[in-house]
């Protein structure tokens, strides 16, 4: 049986009453007995779908109480998960379910593009079922795994982990040890499930150790406060911007006075923001740094302020090298880690990119370590843009917009954005006359996921080269810098 299933039991066993999930939306409460009830619900809806250890079924319908359920229904069967965002455009799931090989997504009732996939079926929890047409399961890509968890490589294309339950189970041990969270805690789920963040520090914990959490569907800024302060909540996992927009708007009374673990992670949380936050509303935010490919690496327990940005001391059983990098800072290297939690390898494809390299993942960040032996990132080796603690691949929206008619030519990159830390920009070059923004809007809005879409476009005669006719990255900075300077308006997406 399911290590996760197990241990879900024996919560239910010795507290059937415990309060799970809180969902202040519509006033209830689900318990240990609620969510276990569910699961029998979602594990019939799964068998009714003919869904095996062989096929592969996508979750993709967010932050919803349902999530808990079927996550131990999958589990209790043996069936992989492929969990997507819950903004994923029906293109996005016809894609990745075809690179992948999956048979069934499922996804709200009342999603409006279900028909755009295929024919929706009655699933349960108010979910549908859509099954795809055309698309043949690849039992190999994810036999043995408990998720694949998507996540982008260096070529533009979707990649997905390919991470067994052992490594759900070792991961989450490790970051509630970490962070000293309980069972008797209550967290806020702020950042997506779907994501590796938020499955391994908010999910797992409510299914193996019966830490609750408040549910909302997203980030709701003014809600949050009174949400800790109706539950109890103690711990809140979430992403620089969420803590930038707390340290621009102190919430109305104070801080809530038992929510007292912060953490960050998604994006490097800069030193000045640790320290306003703290300034007016007195604690401390630590840092969390982990990868779908590894799980978590380092967490910064220290509860002093520092002067620099740091992710912390490493996990238990985790080991980090700094390995050589010609673009890497001064004093560092790039992280390579290894241990019990690092997924062996991309499902489906054949390693030829040198990421997961000796018993490791080489990952795309550099660093250094400190005195205190802590880690410091120090920068990218890829070219990921962070918006609202979700990663764009650059290339991917490239792509897209270099398919439009009137687009010759693209190249996308981040700016600072007050309220989502990054934006995305796009530089593009004119093929005869140049599309209007609506036009630009509705093409990439049918492809893209809302939060990948450009909001700023700067039109081009050309895209800079470097001598060696490569992309002049620093020069579309600069250029992208002076606009925003300069309070430019043009082609707001």
């Amino acid at each position: 049986m399911s290590e996760i299933v197990e241990r879900f039991q024996r919560i239910h066993r010795d507290a059937p009453d415990r309060p799970l999930v809180h969902l202040p939306a519509t006033s209830t409460t689900l318990t240990a007995s609620d969510l276990a009830s569910a699961s029998v619900a979602h594990e019939r809806a799964l068998a009714r779908l003919g869904l095996s250890a062989d096929t592969l079924v996508m979750l993709a319908f967010g932050n919803r109480p349902a999530v808990f359920p079927f996550w131990l229904a999958c589990l209790r069967a043996g069936i992989p998960v492929l969990p997507v965002d819950a903004g994923a455009t029906a293109a996005e799931i016809l894609a990745l379910a075809s690179r992948f090989g999956a048979s069934v997504a499922v996804v709200p009732a009342e999603w409006p593009r279900a028909e755009d996939v295929g024919q929706p079926a009655d699933f349960c929890d108010g979910l549908s079922a859509l099954t795809f047409a055309g698309i043949e399961p690849k039992p190999d890509i994810c036999r043995g795994a408990a998720a694949l968890k998507v996540t982008s490589g260096s070529t533009g294309l979707p990649k997905a982990t390919f991470t067994t339950e052992t490594e759900l189970v070792l991961d989450t041990e490790h970051i509630v040890e970490a962070m000293l969270i309980r069972p008797e805690h209550t967290q806020i789920a702020a950042v997506p499930l779907s994501h590796a963040y938020g499955l391994g520090n908010v999910l797992m914990p409510v299914l193996m150790q019966g830490t609750a959490v408040i549910l909302r569907e997203g980030f709701v800024p003014h809600a949050l406060p009174a949400d800790a302060r109706a539950y109890g909540a103690d711990v809140f996992q979430g992403v620089p911007f969420m803590f930038e927009h707390f340290a621009a708007a102190p919430p109305a009374g104070g801080w809530p006075p038992t929510l007292r673990i912060l953490v960050s992670a998604g994006a490097r949380l800069e030193s000045s923001t640790v320290r306003r936050f703290f300034e007016v509303c007195g604690v401390k935010i630590h840092s969390f740094y982990g990868t779908s490919e590894t799980g978590g690496i380092a967490f910064d327990e220290s509860p002093g302020i520092l002067d620099e940005t740091t992710v912390g001391h490493l996990l238990r059983d985790i080991r980090v090298t700094l390995r050589p990098e010609p673009d890497a800072p001064e004093g560092g290297g790039r992280v390579h880690v290894a241990g019990p939690t690092v997924a062996a390898g991309y499902a489906g494809e054949v390693e030829a990119d040198g990421s997961f390299v000796d018993g490791g993942y080489l990952t795309g960040d550099c660093a250094r370590f400190d005195s205190d032996g802590r880690l410091v990132l120090t920068g990218r080796v890829s070219r990921f843009v962070n918006v609202a603690g979700r990663k764009v691949q650059p290339e991917e929206v490239e792509a897209v917009l270099r398919g439009m008619p009137g687009i010759r030519d693209a190249r996308v990159l981040g700016a600072r954005d007050a309220s989502r830390g990054q934006q995305i920009v796009a530089c593009l070059v004119a093929e005869g006359s140049r599309p209007d923004m609506l036009a630009i809007r509705q093409y990439c809005a049918g492809r893209l996921a809302a939060y990948k879409l450009p909001r700023m476009i700067i039109w081009l005669d050309r895209i800079p080269l470097t001598p060696r006719g490569k992309t002049d990255r620093v020069q579309l900075e600069t250029l992208v810098a002076d606009k925003l300077g300069a309070g430019h308006k043009m082609g707001v997406l």
